[in-house]
């Protein structure tokens, strides 16, 4: 499963995270930010993506999926694990 994020918002940081240095706190129902999306992205194993209203996903190595500002979620590794979250905002009207 691949989601796409939307038009117009621009990357800005990266976080990386494996089974053994995931926070406990992401495994728990968080949020980001007013205005900030979120890219899971698997580079090895599986994770379990619960986000509120939707279908659970399951993301294996290859596969990204997004998650929406505000929007409540957790992670979960299943086994063994590498993945990182990249780290969305709309970009300035400003910007040139």
């Amino acid at each position: 499963m691949t989601e796409a994020l939307p038009k117009g918002v621009v990357h800005y940081a990266t976080s990386q995270f494996t089974h053994d240095t995931l926070p406990e706190k992401l495994r728990k129902d968080h949020s980001t930010k007013a205005g900030v999306w979120g890219q899971l992205a698997v580079q090895s194993g599986q994770l379990l993506l619960r986000r509120n209203n939707k279908d659970d996903l399951v993301l294996a190595a290859g596969e990204t999926a997004v998650f929406a500002p505000q929007e409540t979620h957790s992670v979960n590794p299943i086994g063994e694990v590498a993945f990182e979250v990249r780290f969305h905002r709309q970009e300035s009207p400003d910007a040139e």
